[in-house]
């Protein structure tokens, strides 16, 4: 099972969570294991939404840059025809 740490991307986040819900829907698993796999699934939900709100704050600082830019006049970033 992967250890959940802050060096991993979301994509890795993403699998082991995926990971983690395959792991519980073991019919076999002791109720202990689960709740120990239900928290770990709640921290990879909660890292993943962090990385996804990280990556929409920067994808809406660039479309203000890109919005500035344009409003600028720089022709670069006219529509084209």
């Amino acid at each position: 099972m992967t250890k959940l740490n802050d060096k991993m991307d979301f994509e890795e986040a993403y699998a082991a969570l995926r990971e983690v819900v395959a792991q519980l829907e073991d019919p076999k698993n002791k109720i202990e294991d689960n709740i120990a796999l239900y928290e770990k699934a709640c921290r990879l939900v909660l890292f993943c939404r962090r990385k996804l709100d990280e990556a929409k704050m920067q994808i809406t600082d660039i479309n203000e840059r890109i919005a500035q830019l344009k409003d600028s006049g720089d022709k670069i970033f006219e529509e084209e025809a």
